[in-house]
């Protein structure tokens, strides 16, 4: 080889190099990182806080028995989140997860120690979701600081024990099998969702065995306790606008629920989204516009044509959807040929 052909092939080696130079220089997330606080009651909170300090804060209350980390399960709309700017704080129940059950935390303790964290966090105004079975433990929190809630949102949330639910709410049956907890129907858009299924299941097993599967989950059987004694508490006082999400088909939260939503809520502004012929998973499946609705306050519809998501304004949605378009982001569009996620059992999910 000669001197001149050396050259050739070290700069060909050095042109090949700068064309696949990569540009990732730190980690992708693997879901919400949990911290832990001793908040003002003495008490230590594991909680999350995903999202810088100029977005819109959101407090996020997961379903009857899910952990702080049970935020990571929406995520597969992490993209859309951050481009709204919308930051996700959660914190975990009492005795579930990694957190230890203190017998003496009700509803009123958990929203004293919530407020104490946000306000740590320098959070004044903050957005409150619940879905499922968080929703007695929102109504605590907003009844405890109304002034300090920017908007409510309630995805098939509790106002209290469902009398269709009992058959599948006992602690017990639930601790011998927490994945059925968490089946949904074959019909479900959620298994359109790549690795769902298999996230839930982590879930499952992490909200009742994080700490032995010898300890018992008190913290799941104080919540089944809560929501049968306690009423829905007064939200007379509420001012900020509250979005309701429901399926008309729900069977475990059913829409007589959000009925006792709108009356303790009947002098605020509301918008009650009831999507026809779908179940107790419209908090995934509407992620999306629960997520718009936190950043525009019911300014923007989610919507989709053509493999392309668009913010249309609500007048624009019954001409958009003639037109061939569908609510939610593009990725809701799943093609028909893809395959669908396994299907687990018929039971429905929380």
């Amino acid at each position: 080889m000669t001197t001149g052909e050396g050259a050739t092939s070290a700069k060909a080696v050095r042109d090949a190099s700068e064309a696949f130079q990569v540009r990732n220089t730190g980690f992708d997330p693997m879901g919400p990182v949990v911290c832990s606080k001793v908040v003002g009651s003495g008490r230590t909170v594991n909680y999350i806080d995903d999202g810088g300090a100029w977005a819109v804060p959101l407090l996020f209350l997961g379903g009857a028995g899910t952990t702080v980390r049970a935020f990571r399960l929406l995520e597969f709309a992490r993209s859309f989140r951050r481009e709204l700017g919308i930051r996700v704080v959660s914190v975990e129940r009492n005795g579930l997860g990694q957190s230890v059950f203190d017998p003496a935390v009700g509803l009123d303790e958990y929203a004293a120690d919530v407020w104490s964290l946000l306000d740590t966090l320098g959070i004044g105004q903050v957005s409150v979701l619940a879905i499922s079975g968080g929703g007695p433990y929102a109504a605590a929190i907003i009844a405890a600081r109304p002034a300090q809630v920017r908007s409510l949102h309630l995805a098939c949330a509790f106002a209290e024990r469902p009398e269709r639910a009992d058959a599948l709410m006992e602690a017990d049956a639930v601790a011998a099998d927490p994945v059925a907890w968490w089946r949904f129907p074959a019909d479900s858009s959620i298994h359109s969702i790549p690795g769902f299924v298999d996230s839930v299941i982590e879930e499952a097993t992490r909200g009742l065995f994080a700490k032995g599967r010898d300890v018992p989950p008190d913290g799941l059987s104080q919540a089944f306790r809560l929501y049968e004694s306690e009423p829905l508490r007064d939200l007379t006082s509420v001012q900020a606008p509250a979005f309701l999400y429901w399926g008309s088909a729900d069977e475990l939260v059913p829409l007589e629920q959000m009925g006792r939503w709108t009356a303790a809520l009947a002098g605020t502004a509301m918008v009650e989204r009831v999507y026809a012929g779908e179940g107790h998973d419209v908090q995934y499946r509407h992620w999306d516009q629960i997520l718009a609705d936190v950043k525009f306050l019911g300014g923007r519809i989610v919507a989709s044509r053509g493999g392309r998501t668009q913010l249309i304004v609500p007048e624009e949605e019954a001409e958009f959807l003639a037109a061939g378009g569908i609510l939610g982001i593009a990725a809701w569009q799943r093609p028909t040929d893809a395959p669908p996620e396994p299907f687990l059992g018929p039971t429905l999910q929380r």
